[in-house]
């Protein structure tokens, strides 16, 4: 007999006078379970009640519960639990002694009146709630349920085999959580409007969406928030603590004292001084850390140690040398330990801690030549080193192998949300889901394995990232670095958890094209790090494109929108649409202001119908955010008002809207040709520039390209089009324009290859009202198919290549008989995707154990040229700031050249570039012979993400562009238009 949940079993059973009918309760509430247990219980039980209709009811007497029961507890605190065990109906010692672990077993009569019972039993009290919340996911319940009301599908059966039994892992990484952090003006809005301030009411909420995520650890809201004081008094720690949620603090709140504690208790007068320095105001802060240390240490945390100076900067002066901030982290490290040992436990291995190697504090760990640092010291025995990334989703050092053997272990901390410089990044979510695993999967390799928190700013719009962060996290076996190219599938499941029963599967597939689509978007450039500068506005239609691909998702955005049940409609717009198309807009904001810009200096009329285009954007902007701060009775009211359009600082001071340009109309009829993909114009005047060339059909893959006929004043001009050659046609031969309500025409070029003959060259004349332009159209009609495929073929002074379109993958064997290998990372590049050399954590030698690509290539001319590499702007894992890669041409030497400048840091220029960019460039220069050539790229230094090569004559640069060149023809490519 199975176990079921069913609709009519919760309806008949009836509650009169407190006492239930004799169908009887489903839960059996054990008196001696965790006061946190019960109340998730509670939770589960309003979840059985959305699913099906009608509340189960609980009960404390286990004669009262119904034929089918659900019986809940944790090993050590169950009675229940050791009667089962010693009668053989459950097996304890599986999940006895491991950590968070849960046992899910259906079984037969496990007392009298009882025929059919679900157990739930924890390893530990996390285990307990991570097994009852199973039941919920099982039931189609999602983990978003609270936080984003998502609403599961109504159910009226849901069925167990009578035999059924499940064993949960233990989480792959131990302290898994998030960190609310620059939480004004939103957060902090939000929570002041719906619970009167940073209380234990609205913590209620975080810490289930928390442990719903499978996550347990947690960094509070603390710019200007005191959680050990606003819950009030202690309300929030000993809800943490209830729940089993591990508490912990910032980079630079030690001994369980928050950031903003200190500024309220500071004084002339006060017993803990009135300096935040543990030189001149030793005893005031050892005090300050004491009380902070006997008034929350009875509770479950991981204790940060170490110091920072006041709001996150450094401890000591620019003047101190590294070993004056070395010797007095030491000290302090030193008395915190004595602190802990004194107030929390006496065994301090026991104890939890974290030191943070955040910024400055990371030399001061790993020293220099001549000066020790803090590494292998005693002070940092058993303390975990949480490690960070640069604040903008890249990995700073990584432990060596030597490293690994640190008893504390390694944490990660990662940003979906920044507060600093280049440019801040606070609004919505701008991460992308192969990005995180990319840079996290490798965190996990290197032996990063103890602890995991993730900055997620205001917590809302970052649910979707913050998913896949902690169910990494919990589960890398599953998710990690076996699991490459896996973040579709992902995306697909989260999609099924929060919208089955909302969307049919086609429509959910098209929420999938939304989420995949506008984070790729958001991965090629933040919202926030956008101006009119950053994409060329023509150069290989880069910004036309992208503004077709925005507007296509757009518009799907906007269909799921009108689709969407209004029961449902908050949950979309909050997980997706929001900040889906908030992001989307103000991306077109600022392409069409690129274009804008570009046209306007040009004279085209069509400046101005791009800038009430402009208009509408930042409109639109303002409307999204007021529908997100009123709809669903204003529950995410103060959520979006992080300032996010135009910081010209890394900060909101001076941000600056767009500013659109407008054109005056020429005095007389005047239009301008242009090639588009190119900077190239011409009006036709006899005693000007009158030629122009389009050199799209070059390569063999192209068969349409286009040309733009635009206006210079408001008053009608013709134009007529001729073409002297058959094999070449216009999709418009003549026209007019008006320059107010056309002020362009684009007109698409055909080829016809078959009819060309011997013929490379023909010409598209067109006569306007000031003259004659002559597009010069160059033509080939060689499809290079005596050449191997994925052989690329110089047609017009450069080459561009997609990282993955290699000729050759060659994989290397080391002396442990393990396979080196190139892996393609699907849509993880800027344009297309990358190679990343497997294992991660190897550092490879070329010619013994070092995989390599293998590029072939045909340029025309012999000589030197420059190779151009995009990478993913990677930081070394090492201190050393270097990350090397192999480059061979033909047969030349290796040249192992190291891809980062020459003394570069994070923080410094460079660095700053890349991460608004997110790529690197590296320039070396190779020999190529005329005719066939080959390209070897060796991977040396781990890090190295390759996305894209172009190679050119040395000086003769291809036209500038923000993504690079498109990739231009290779043997075997298929055909392409260029769609308008």
């Amino acid at each position: 007999m199975e176990f079921v949940i069913n609709q009519q079993m919760l309806k008949s059973v009836s509650v009169t006078d407190g006492h239930t009918s004799i169908l009887g309760s489903l839960f059996y509430a054990e008196k001696e379970a965790f006061s946190g247990v019960k109340r998730i219980a509670k939770k589960v039980m309003h979840d059985v009640e959305l699913v099906f209709g009608y509340a189960p009811q609980a009960s404390t007497d286990r004669t009262k519960l119904g034929r089918t029961a659900i019986l809940y507890g944790t090993v050590d605190y169950s009675p229940m639990l050791h009667e089962l065990d010693e009668k053989k109906r459950i097996d304890l010692s599986e999940i006895k002694g491991k950590r968070e672990v849960f046992l899910f077993q259906v079984i037969n009569d496990p007392f009298e009146g009882v025929e059919k019972a679900l157990v739930i039993a924890g390893s530990d009290k996390r285990g307990t709630i991570y097994g009852l919340f199973h039941l919920s996911e099982l039931l189609g319940v999602s983990p978003l349920v609270d936080w984003s009301d998502v609403k599961p599908r109504r159910k009226d059966s849901f069925s167990l085999s009578e035999n059924y039994q499940y064993i949960s892992k233990e989480p792959s990484v131990r302290y898994r959580g998030f960190f609310i952090n620059d939480e004004w003006p939103a957060f902090g809005n939000w929570t002041m409007k719906n619970f009167g301030g940073f209380n234990a009411e609205m913590y209620d909420h975080v810490f289930e969406l928390l442990l719903r995520l499978k996550g347990n650890y947690l960094w509070p809201a603390m710019w200007s928030a005191r959680f050990s004081d606003d819950g009030p008094g202690l309300a929030n720690a000993e809800l943490a603590d209830e729940y089993g949620v591990v508490m912990g603090a910032s980079h630079h709140e030690p001994c369980l004292r928050y950031g903003e504690e200190y500024k309220y208790l500071r004084g002339e007068n006060s017993k803990y001084g009135d300096a935040w320095n543990f030189i001149t105001n030793r005893e005031g802060i050892i005090k300050f850390w004491e009380d902070g240390l006997k008034r929350s240490g009875k509770f479950e945390n991981v204790i940060t140690v170490g110091m920072r100076g006041e709001q996150d900067t450094s401890i000591m002066g620019k003047e101190a040398t590294l070993a004056d901030n070395i010797e007095l982290l030491r000290e302090v490290i030193k008395t915190q330990n004595q602190l802990i040992k004194e107030n929390v436990n006496s065994n301090l291995s026991v104890v939890p801690r974290m030191l943070a190697l955040y910024k400055e504090v990371e030399p001061f760990f790993y020293g220099s030549e001549n000066t020790p640092g803090l590494m292998n010291s005693e002070e940092l025995e058993n303390v975990i080193l949480m490690l960070c990334d640069d604040n903008h989703g890249n990995l700073r050092t990584l432990p060596t192998k030597e490293m690994r053997n640190h008893k504390g272990g390694y944490g990660m901390y990662y940003h979906f949300d920044y507060h600093g410089g280049p440019i801040s990044y606070e609004w919505i979510n701008s991460s992308y889901l192969p990005k995180i695993w990319e840079q996290m999967s490798m965190a996990y390799d290197f032996g990063v394995r103890d602890l995991w928190i993730v900055n997620v700013g205001d917590i809302a719009t970052q649910e979707f990232p913050l998913s896949f962060f902690l169910d990494l996290a919990y589960d890398f076996e599953k998710w990690g670095t076996s699991a490459i190219n896996k973040t579709d599938i992902y995306t697909m499941q989260w999609i099924q958890k929060q919208f089955v029963g909302v969307f049919s599967e086609d429509d959910m597939k098209k929420v999938f094209e939304l989420l995949t689509g506008y984070t790729k978007i958001a991965h090629n450039r933040r919202p926030e790090h956008m101006n009119a500068d950053i994409y060329h506005p023509v150069n290989y239609l880069e910004t036309h494109h992208t503004l077709q691909q925005i507007d296509y998702l757009l518009d799907i955005a906007d269909d799921l929108y009108k689709f969407v049940d209004s029961k449902n409609l908050p949950t979309y717009f909050s997980l997706v649409y929001y900040p889906a198309v908030g992001n989307l807009n103000l991306q077109k904001m600022w392409l069409l202001t690129g274009k804008n810009h570009y046209d306007a200096k040009l004279g085209k009329m069509e400046a101005n119908r791009l800038a009430d285009q402009i208009r509408e954007c930042l409109k639109r902007d303002r409307e999204l955010v007021e529908q997100y701060h009123t709809i669903d009775n204003g529950k995410w009211y103060g959520m979006g008002l992080s300032e996010h359009i135009g910081f010209t600082r890394w900060n909101e001071d001076e941000c600056q809207n767009p500013i659109p340009m407008h054109v005056l109309p020429a005095n007389k009829p005047r239009l301008v040709v242009s090639v588009d993909g190119t900077d190239q114009q011409s009006e036709g005047s006899a005693w000007h520039k009158n030629k122009v060339y389009l050199n799209d059909f070059l390569q063999p893959d192209i068969e349409e390209a286009s040309f733009t006929i635009s206006s210079l004043s408001d008053m009608n001009a013709d134009f007529k089009i001729t073409c002297e050659k058959q094999w070449l046609m216009c999709s418009k031969m003549n026209g007019s324009l008006d320059g107010k309500e056309k002020t362009m025409e684009v007109i698409t070029v055909t080829i016809d290859r078959s009819t060309m003959n011997d013929d490379t060259e023909g010409s598209i004349v067109v006569e306007m009202p000031c003259g004659i332009c002559t597009i010069i159209v160059n033509a080939s009609k060689n499809d290079f198919s005596e050449l191997p495929n994925m052989t690329f073929v110089e047609t017009n002074g450069y080459i561009s290549i997609e990282a993955e379109h290699y000729f050759l993958n060659k994989e290397a064997t080391n002396q442990q008989g393990n396979v080196n290998r190139f892996q393609v990372l699907q849509g993880y590049g800027k344009t297309l995707s990358a190679m990343k050399a497997f294992p991660t954590t190897e550092y490879f030698t070329v010619e013994k154990d070092a995989p390599y690509l293998e590029y072939h290539f045909v340029v025309q001319e012999a000589g030197v040229y420059e190779l151009e590499l995009y990478r993913q702007p990677s930081n070394p894992v090492s201190k050393d700031s270097t990350l090397y890669c192999g480059i061979q041409a033909n047969e030349d030497d290796i040249n192992i050249v190291n891809t980062l400048p020459e003394g570069y840091r994070v923080d410094d220029n460079n660095w700053a570039v890349g991460v608004l960019d997110n790529i690197h460039r590296h320039c070396s220069i190779i020999n190529c012979k005329e005719g066939l050539n080959f390209l070897r790229i060796y991977a040396v230094s781990p890090g190295f993400v390759l996305e894209k090569l172009v190679i050119y004559p040395e000086g003769k640069k291809p036209a500038n562009s923000y993504l690079g060149p498109t990739e231009t023809y290779y043997v075997g490519k298929c055909l392409t238009k260029y769609n308008r």
